[in-house]
């Protein structure tokens, strides 16, 4: 595992044609995502490899760092084109990043070779950083000429920073000084430290990242100086975050505590403070957390290290090697994570990696950044550890399954007449065209054009065509200008063979369904099918589950995914048996059905197993348990609970009535849930979850698909399928 992810950095990021290292690539290494070079990411690189690397590859990260210094007025330009020609917005002096930038050419400089242009370089570095604390220029970043204040606010990375760069200064030889002026950075830290841990942080400690770096700095500056009392306080929280971000029913590590210091979904202060609502799990986190269970090592040291490689582990890649950014969660409330969603929707519009659609920016969790391979890879060889060994698929009983004949054609999906509903159909149909910004493109989520708050506007994606094609579709309603639609949704397909959420995006398994059944509904199909299955083929793991891209752990939601694309494209998976294997091995004694072996059993992925059965033509030879269960789930008011103890969610309703359909039952009260679902049109025709704003057309496809299935108006090939 370790030489194909230190293959994947090498090969992937180093940009061996004009030196340095990039920012960000795909799971495969295969595009650059982003070319330009930053001094935070040639400053990682320089230190990975001067502790880890050859002399060659220490030689190449320094030439990369070097090549963003600027001799003139001295420092380090901070955000480069690929070619080193630098950009506007990187002609500053990020405090914190200077400080980095000159640790790592120290670090250099102790452990590889000294000489006399890194000399000079450093005693630039440290004359100019010297001028701004005599002259009290205190700032987080000033002018590239260092003498003007250009943002006041001194973030608690400079702190951090200071600190590092202070226990690297007192190992050098040389006097000066810096370290003088450093050292009151290391009592603001542990005051922030301090208050954090009482309840009376203002937020720069939200982060897991921020607390790691912290922990890490507070255990390397407290060894250096033989410091007990602020090492204990490093492991104080480094015990504190383990506690608080650990999620213990789905695994993994939180990115963020909200401003209630719990983890949860945060529209109170994400967008004030222009950050997405969204909490996700990062490798990056998990690898900063190894670091400083490293240096500060508490209590249980042995119990952490082995739930943070098992996190780890569950972020590395399988085929290409490295490690994927992350993982990230549909929300059914602000505090309940459910179903898995490989991307985080609102993310910071200049952070890496972020694509748009529309005002909607979303961060691909299954890229891979230079500074989480750096990270990991890092991590694991401070702690001579390897990545434990995925379970072997479990072998489950085939015969709770019997073999039957599902098979249907998804262009009849209607059973009769169309049934009468309890909803304003023409106000639906109304918002519906709104939705669609012009005759030449699909549908978008919303009706908005350039809305506020957290909504998206009527930009166009194929995940929202879907649901609107299928209404239109299971509604028996005209869809205009399909011609439209089919090149659009067509266009949308990659060199890779899968599909993207718009022309010039990254394919995933998410994507390539919403295409797949689209164009089959609008009796089309992709423009390369084998590449299309091809690529969804190369998503089956070894267990026999499907993850959301090559090589990404895989789940009941994107097996079920990725084999109903395959379905409608006329093949199947690779191993089919070790697919039905895997969906058995997520079912629970209780008939519930988890997103994966281990997990708590829910009403979306009971759906998506039940779903995916019917479509390998197999369904259980006893339901009861199943039944029950998801019976179990409604509340009086109708409504369903996404799984035992938890909330009710609109999404969570449907999933529940489709997948008790697709068993030949009923919910206990059919009359309760059909009114509970009908409150959901809003005033524009929309409909979307109780007391909010937002109408999306997701939403609005759940409500309509289920009163549908409720009045027995859609046939069980169509619910199967159609999600």
């Amino acid at each position: 595992m370790h030489s194909t992810s230190f293959t994947f950095l090498t090969d992937a990021l180093m940009d061996r044609e004009v030196g340095g290292f990039l920012a960000i690539t795909d799971a495969a290494g295969a595009l650059r995502i982003s070319s330009d070079k930053r001094l935070e990411d040639q400053v990682a690189a320089t230190l990975f490899f001067t502790h880890h690397g050859d002399e060659q590859q220490a030689e190449f990260a320094l030439a990369g760092l070097l090549a963003l210094h600027d001799g003139e007025q001295e420092g380090f330009t901070e955000l480069a084109d690929r070619h080193w020609n630098a950009h506007g917005s990187g002609r500053c002096r990020t405090l914190a990043l200077q400080f980095d930038a000159l640790r790592a050419l120290l670090e250099f400089r102790r452990q590889r070779r000294d000489d006399a242009r890194l000399q000079g370089v450093t005693k630039g570095v440290l004359q100019r950083l010297e001028q701004v604390y005599d002259s009290r220029l205190f700032g987080g970043v000033l002018s590239s000429d260092w003498t003007t204040v250009v943002d006041g606010p001194m973030p608690l990375e400079l702190d951090i920073a200071a600190l590092n760069l202070l226990c690297s200064l007192c190992t050098c030889k040389g006097d000066n000084p810096l370290p003088a002026h450093l050292q009151q950075h290391v009592w603001k830290l542990e005051d922030e430290v301090r208050a954090e841990l009482d309840g009376l942080g203002a937020g720069p400690l939200r982060q897991t990242a921020s607390r790691a770096r912290a922990v890490s700095a507070l255990a390397r500056w407290a060894r250096a100086n033989s410091h007990q009392e602020m090492l204990q306080l490093a492991r104080k929280l480094l015990d504190d975050t383990l506690e608080r971000l650990h999620d213990s029913a789905y695994g993994g590590y939180w990115d963020r505590l909200r401003y209630d210091q719990r983890v949860g979904a945060d529209w109170l202060t994400s967008f004030k403070r222009n950050e997405s609502p969204f909490p996700i799990k990062t490798s990056l986190d998990v690898a900063l957390l190894l670091e400083a269970l490293e240096l500060a090592q508490p209590r249980e040291t042995s119990v952490h290290r082995e739930q943070l490689l098992k996190a780890l582990a569950d972020f590395h890649d399988s085929r290409h090697g490295g490690f994927f950014l992350g993982k990230g969660y549909f929300w059914s409330t602000p505090v309940d994570p459910t179903v898995p969603f490989i991307r985080q929707f609102w993310a910071p519009p200049r952070q890496l990696g972020v694509f748009h659609i529309g005002n909607l920016s979303y961060l691909p969790l299954h890229i891979k950044s230079l500074e989480g391979q750096l990270a990991c890879l890092g991590a694991l060889r401070a702690h001579g550890a390897v990545l434990p060994q995925a379970s072997a698929p479990t072998k489950v009983d085939g015969s709770i399954l019997r073999v039957v004949n599902n098979r249907g054609r998804l262009e009849q999906p209607h059973l009769g007449q169309s049934p009468a509903l309890d909803v304003d159909l023409p106000a639906y149909f109304a918002w519906l065209s709104q939705a669609r910004a012009s005759l030449a493109v699909p549908y978008g989520l919303t009706a908005e054009m350039a809305p506020q708050g957290f909504r998206a506007d009527r930009c166009w994606q194929v995940f929202s065509a879907l649901h609107v094609i299928s209404d239109l579709y299971a509604l028996k309603a005209d869809i205009d200008d399909t011609a439209s639609l089919v090149a659009c949704i067509q266009g949308s397909q990659n060199v890779d063979g899968g599909f993207s959420e718009q022309p010039g995006q990254l394919s995933d398994v998410f994507a390539t369904y919403c295409a797949v059944i689209s164009l089959r509904l609008l009796g089309s199909e992709p423009r390369a099918v084998q590449a299309c299955v091809a690529y969804l083929h190369q998503c089956q793991q070894a267990d026999g589950g499907f993850g959301n891209v090559p090589g990404y752990q895989s789940d009941i939601w994107h097996s079920n995914l990725a084999a109903l694309s395959l379905h409608v494209l006329g093949a199947q998976a690779s191993e089919p048996q070790a697919l039905l294997d895997f969906i058995l091995a997520c079912r629970h004694a209780d008939g519930g059905f988890a997103n994966r072996p281990g997990n708590p059993p829910d009403t979306f992925s009971t759906y998506r197993a039940l779903s995916l059965l019917h479509a390998l033509d197999r369904e259980l030879v006893d339901p009861s348990a199943t039944v029950s269960w998801l019976q179990g789930l409604q509340q009086p008011q109708g409504a369903f609970l996404y799984r035992p103890g938890k909330a009710v969610s609109l999404v969570g309703s449907y999933m529940a009535v489709a997948a008790l359909y697709l068993l030949d039952a009923h919910p206990r009260d059919v009359l309760g849930v059909q009114a509970w679902i009908a409150q959901h049109q809003k005033q524009d025709g929309g409909f979307g979850p109780l007391n909010t704003t937002s109408a999306t057309t997701d939403e609005s496809f759940t409500c309509i698909q289920s009163l549908l299935i409720l009045k027995g108006a859609l046939s069980k090939y169509w619910v199967a399928l159609v999600n």
